[in-house]
C-alpha cells in the first residue's frame, strides 16, 4: 500500500451571487468571493478495493466518502471540495482497468472557481457563483489546471512552447507523472462516473432528472442541486459536459490496461463527458463519448478537475 500525502488545506465559503442574464463588473463580481476562515491542516489518503476512501486518517467503508473544502495559501478567494478516489479496477467492455487513487472535484468548476484562479470570465450564458463556468475551450481548462498547480505550490501538468492565435497552446504535453492538478483522464472520468456501477446510467433505474440537468432550453443550473452518485460526486452526467485530458480516438482493443492516458495524438479532438444541459438522455449514458476540437467554446461545456499523485 503507498501512502500520500494530500493536501494543505484553508476552509473558506463564498457568498452567492444571483444569476443575471448580464455581465457582471469586475469589482461586483470578485466582491462576492470573500474567504471567511483559515485553518491549516494535513492528512493521508488510504485506498481499498471499494473504488472509494476517506481523505482522514481513518480508513474508510466502501459506503463512506468523506470530502473536504479546501483552499491554500494565495488563493484567498477559491473554495474547492475534493473527493478521493481509491485504487480499484473496473471493465469497459472486453478490457479490464485498473486506476490508482487520485482525487477530483465534488463538482464542475463554478464561476467563482474560475474567476479566483484566472482573475477572468469568458461571457457566459448565465452568471452566478455557484454556477459552472462554461465556454470555455480545453485550453482555458489547461491554463486553469496549471494555474491552479502553481498555488497548489506544486508542479504543472501541461507544457507548451508558446501561446498560438486564438489562445491555441502549441507542442502541447501533458506529464501525468507529476503531482499536479489537471484534467482527468478519460479513464478516471468514466470510474468516477460509474462509482462502481454497471448499469447504462449511474442512478440505474432511478428518474433522470433528480441526478441531471438536461433536455432543458433554460441552461445550467447551480452546481450540486441535483442528487450525487454513490461517489457524492455532483453532476457527472448533465448540467455542463466535462473535458477531459485525452485525444479523441477508438479504444485500444487489448485485455489489461493500467492508468490509461487515451491515445498519442490520432486526431485533432480532445475528449468531453457527461452530456449536458440541453442534450437527451443518451448522452448521460456513464460510457457516452463526444469530441471537439480543443480550440472550440461552448455554453453546454465545462470542466472538473483532478488532483494527482504519482504513479508508482
Amino acid at each position: 500500500m503507498r501512502t500520500f500525502a494530500f493536501y494543505a488545506l484553508i476552509l473558506f465559503t463564498f457568498m452567492m451571487s444571483a444569476c443575471s442574464n448580464t455581465t457582471p463588473s469586475g469589482n461586483d463580481y470578485s466582491s462576492a468571493l470573500t474567504p471567511s476562515s483559515s485553518s491549516f491542516f494535513s492528512s493521508t489518503s488510504t485506498s481499498s478495493s471499494s473504488g472509494v476512501s476517506s481523505s482522514s486518517i481513518k480508513s474508510s467503508s466502501s459506503s463512506e466518502v468523506e470530502s473536504s473544502s479546501s483552499s491554500v495559501s494565495g488563493a484567498d478567494s477559491l473554495a474547492l471540495t475534493w473527493v478521493s478516489i481509491s485504487a480499484g479496477s473496473w471493465t469497459r467492455g472486453t478490457t479490464h482497468i485498473t486506476q490508482d487513487l487520485f482525487a477530483i472535484t465534488q463538482t464542475e468548476i463554478t464561476q467563482a472557481d474560475y474567476f479566483a484562479v484566472l482573475n477572468t470570465l469568458p461571457v457566459q450564458k448565465l452568471y452566478g457563483d455557484s454556477l459552472p463556468v462554461a465556454n470555455v475551450s480545453w485550453f482555458d481548462a489547461v491554463r486553469f489546471c496549471n494555474a491552479l498547480s502553481k498555488m497548489l505550490k506544486m508542479d504543472t501538468a501541461y507544457t507548451y512552447s508558446s501561446i498560438g492565435p486564438g489562445g491555441v497552446l502549441l507542442d502541447i504535453q501533458a506529464n501525468y507523472t507529476s503531482e499536479s492538478v489537471r484534467l482527468p483522464t478519460e479513464a478516471e472520468w468514466e470510474y468516477a462516473i460509474r462509482a462502481g456501477t454497471t448499469t447504462e446510467y449511474y442512478w440505474g433505474t432511478a428518474t433522470a432528472i433528480t441526478y441531471a440537468q438536461y433536455a432543458s432550453s433554460a441552461g445550467y443550473i447551480n452546481v450540486a442541486s441535483k442528487r450525487p452518485n454513490v461517489w457524492n460526486l455532483y453532476d457527472m452526467a448533465g448540467n455542463v459536459s466535462e473535458w477531459c485530458s485525452d485525444w479523441y480516438s477508438a479504444y485500444d482493443a487489448v485485455a489489461e490496461l493500467s492508468n490509461p492516458t487515451g491515445p498519442t495524438q490520432t486526431t485533432l479532438k480532445r475528449v468531453y463527458r457527461g452530456g449536458s444541459w440541453n442534450t437527451t438522455a443518451p448522452s448521460l449514458a456513464s460510457n457516452a463519448r463526444e469530441s471537439a476540437l480543443p480550440e472550440l467554446a461552448a455554453d453546454t461545456r465545462g470542466f472538473r478537475v483532478v488532483h494527482f499523485l504519482p504513479y508508482e
